[in-house]
C-alpha cells in the first residue's frame, strides 16, 4: 500500500534551519495548540482555525525540491503550534520523508493521548525535541494552563519505544531558573534512558510582537533575558552532573 494522502493545517514553513535537530533541517510549523504557555514565541499559531490547508503530498513535493540540501544527516522537523494535534497528517508527512531517506523530528510538548496521537506519530519519528516548560507541576500548570502529568506520560512513552529525545528548556529569570528546580530537572533527566541532552534556550522577547498583533497582553513584559553569566552557570550546573547541554546563547 502507498503512503496515504492527508490534509493538515500548516501555519508556515522556513527554508532551512540548523538548530531543530541533526544536520540541516526543513522546518514545518503547524496551526493549532491547546496549551497557553506564557513562554511561547508563536502565539499566532494557537488558534485551531486558520493556517493553510495543505496536502501531505503537496508538502512532500516541496521538501523533495530541496532534498539535496538536507542530506546526509538532515531532514524535516515538524513543530507548531502543537504537532501532536494533527497526528495523521504528521505521520503521513513523516512517511514521505522516510521514503526520501531523511530524518524525522517532532518538536512537541507531548500533548494528546497514547491511542489518538502518540501511537500514530511516534512509529514514524526518529527524534523528539520535548519542550518541558517547568519541572515543578504547580509552576508548570501556572505557566501553561495544563497538567504536567500528560507531558511526563509522553516521556514514559518515549522510553518504552526507545526513541531518542532532547529536552528543550527555556531559561527565564524568576520563573525557570530556581536552583531547586534546576536540580530537580537534572535528577529527572538522569532517569530518562533515551535522553540525548538538554537544549537550553535563554529567554528572549522574540515573540512579544506576535502577542501584540493578536491583541493579547504579553505575560513576561517585565522580564529581561538572562545574562550570559547566568546562562553559563546553569550550563555548568547541568554539565557538571553529567548532562550534555546544547545552548543558543
Amino acid at each position: 500500500m502507498g503512503i496515504p494522502e492527508v490534509h493538515g493545517k500548516v501555519h508556515s514553513t522556513e527554508s532551512f534551519t540548523a538548530v531543530d535537530g541533526p544536520g540541516v533541517r526543513f522546518p514545518v510549523f503547524l496551526q493549532g495548540c491547546a496549551e497557553r504557555s506564557a513562554l511561547c514565541r508563536n502565539q499566532d499559531t494557537w488558534a485551531l482555525e486558520g493556517g493553510e490547508l495543505t496536502s501531505s503530498k503537496q508538502l512532500a513535493a516541496q521538501i523533495l525540491r530541496v532534498k539535496n540540501y538536507l542530506t546526509p544527516r538532515g531532514g524535516v522537523t515538524i513543530s507548531g503550534g502543537e504537532a501532536m494535534l494533527q497526528p495523521h497528517f504528521v505521520a503521513s508527512v513523516f512517511q514521505e520523508v522516510h521514503a526520501m531517506g531523511l530524518n524525522t523530528t517532532v518538536d512537541t510538548t507531548g500533548q494528546g493521548t497514547k491511542a489518538r496521537n502518540w501511537d500514530v506519530v511516534l512509529p514514524h519519528t526518529d527524534l523528539v525535541l520535548f519542550c518541558i516548560k517547568h519541572i515543578d507541576p504547580l509552576k508548570y500548570e501556572a505557566l501553561t494552563g495544563m497538567k504536567q502529568e500528560t507531558a511526563f506520560r509522553f516521556a514514559d512513552e518515549l522510553a518504552e519505544r526507545n526513541i531518542p529525545f532532547y529536552v528543550r528548556y527555556v531559561l527565564v529569570p524568576g520563573y525557570t531558573d530556581g536552583p531547586k528546580d534546576l536540580q530537580r530537572l537534572s535528577e529527572w533527566c538522569h532517569k530518562q534512558p533515551t535522553l540525548q541532552g538538554v537544549d537550553l534556550l535563554p529567554y528572549q522577547q522574540l515573540g512579544r510582537k506576535k502577542w501584540e498583533v493578536v491583541g493579547a497582553p504579553y505575560p513576561l513584559g517585565g522580564v529581561s533575558p538572562p545574562s550570559p553569566e547566568a546562562v553559563r552557570r546553569v550550563k555548568q550546573l547541568l554539565t557538571g552532573q553529567g548532562i550534555r547541554v546544547l545552548c543558543e546563547g
